[in-house]
């Protein structure tokens, strides 16, 4: 990973967790952490394996996001993205839930609901993944290319429920 790219998330992390430390409780923005599975085995198999660089940038969430607090780590049902969450839950001692791809409104509005004030990381596909940020924050995001795997997307709602959505490329 590119140091200046490590030093951009960690600023953009720490900027978050100075904000959010500040406001009462009640008064607590809500942070989704959005990020595309890591690298894949290409296969015919549906539900294929991380590669060797798939590994090794999920182990790198554990670096990236060390010094942030999260609250809830969710991944859809498949391998590689249940596998891309894994080393993140496991330093952040936390289960990872599961969510339907298709079915992003209703996800949405139990993130919204349920993680009132929280920071939560929630692992994807090329298309859910931007489909999810645009549906949480009425953007416009472009399905992923089926190379691009090193973007984050940061959405901050604001305790109004006022969006602010970061698009960071971190590669590795």
């Amino acid at each position: 990973m590119n140091l200046k790219h490590f030093f951009k998330i960690l600023l953009f992390s720490g900027f978050l967790s100075i904000i959010n430390s500040c406001q009462p409780e009640q008064e607590k923005s809500t942070s989704f952490i959005l990020i595309r599975h890591a690298e894949k085995i290409i296969s015919s198999d549906n539900d294929p394996q991380l590669s060797t660089k798939g590994w090794k940038r999920a182990n790198a969430l554990v670096h990236i996001f060390e010094a942030v607090g999260i609250d809830a780590i969710y991944a859809s049902p498949y391998r590689r993205s249940i596998d891309t969450a894994t080393p993140l839950a496991t330093a952040k001692q936390l289960e990872i839930s599961n969510y339907i791809p298709s079915e992003l409104d209703s996800f949405a509005q139990k993130l919204l609901n349920t993680h009132k004030g929280e920071t939560v990381v929630i692992v994807g596909h090329s298309n859910t993944t931007p489909q999810l940020v645009n549906t949480l924050s009425g953007t416009n995001y472009p399905d992923l290319k089926e190379t691009e795997y090193d973007w984050f997307y940061f959405v901050e709602m604001s305790p109004k429920g006022i969006p602010n959505v970061k698009k960071l490329q971190i590669r590795m």
